[in-house]
C-alpha cells in the first residue's frame, strides 16, 4: 500500500463523517498541509483527494489554518507567529496580516520533533526505573506504556502533580521536573524560532 492510498482512506474515512454530519454528500474540500510539504508532497495530497473522491478547492498550509481558525482574519492586522508542535513534527510559520490577507513571511520547522518525543522521554523513565531496554519489552506492553505516558503529559498540561504505574515500577511526576525534563526538546524548537525570524529579518519584538 502506498503513502497516498494510505492518506486517500484517511480522506474517505473523512469524507463518510462529514457526509454523516451534513446530511448531503460531500464532493469538495479544502486540506491543510504542513508548511514544510513541497511541491511533491503537495501533488501527492492532491491525488489521495481524488483517490477519495474529493475536488480539492484549496490546499492551506496549517499554520495559515490555525490563524484563520482564531480569527485572526477579521480586523487583526501585524506579524503573528504561529508554532505547531503536533505529534511528531514541529512547525513555525511568521505571518503577516492586512487587510483580511495572510503573507507567509518565513517558516521553519523539523519532521523529527513532537509530543511523541516527550511520551518516549517519560517511557525512558520507566523503563530505566523498571531495570528494562524499550527492545526486550513486548510491543503491547510497549504501547501501554507509551499510552499511560501520554496520559501523564496531559494531566501536567493542568495540574501539578502525575504518576505512571507499570510492570511494578511507580514515579511521581511534578511540574517543575517535568519542564526540566522537556527542556531540550522545547529548545530544539525555539532554535527553529530564531531561524524563521532570522530569514524574515525580524526581532521577537517585532512579533504581535
Amino acid at each position: 500500500v502506498t503513502p497516498v492510498e494510505v492518506s486517500a482512506d484517511i480522506l474517505k474515512h473523512l469524507k463518510r463523517l462529514a457526509t454523516e454530519a451534513l446530511g448531503r454528500e460531500v464532493t469538495r474540500a479544502v486540506i491543510t498541509v504542513p508548511a514544510y510539504f513541497d511541491d511533491a508532497a503537495r501533488a501527492a495530497t492532491k491525488d489521495a483527494a481524488r483517490l477519495a473522491g474529493l475536488e480539492v478547492l484549496r490546499l492551506i498550509n496549517e499554520p495559515t489554518a490555525a490563524a484563520l481558525a482564531y480569527g485572526l482574519d477579521s480586523g487583526a492586522e501585524g506579524i503573528y507567529a504561529i508554532y505547531d508542535l503536533g505529534g511528531g513534527t514541529f512547525d513555525l510559520s511568521i505571518l503577516k496580516l492586512s487587510g483580511g490577507v495572510f503573507q507567509v513571511l518565513a517558516t521553519a520547522g523539523d519532521t523529527h520533533l513532537g509530543g511523541d518525543d516527550i511520551d518516549q522521554l517519560f517511557a525512558a523513565e520507566m523503563l530505566a526505573l523498571a531495570k528494562k531496554q524499550a527492545g526486550d519489552v513486548a510491543p503491547a506492553e510497549l504501547g501501554e506504556l507509551l499510552s499511560l505516558c501520554r496520559k501523564a503529559k496531559e494531566a501536567l498540561s493542568s495540574g501539578e502533580q502525575a504518576e505512571i504505574v507499570w510492570e511494578g515500577a511507580h514515579r511521581s511526576f511534578d511540574r517543575n521536573g517535568f519542564e526540566r525534563m522537556i527542556m531540550p526538546l522545547i529548545g530544539r524548537s525555539l532554535q527553529c524560532c530564531e531561524a524563521a525570524l532570522h530569514d524574515a529579518k525580524l526581532a521577537p519584538e517585532d512579533v504581535q
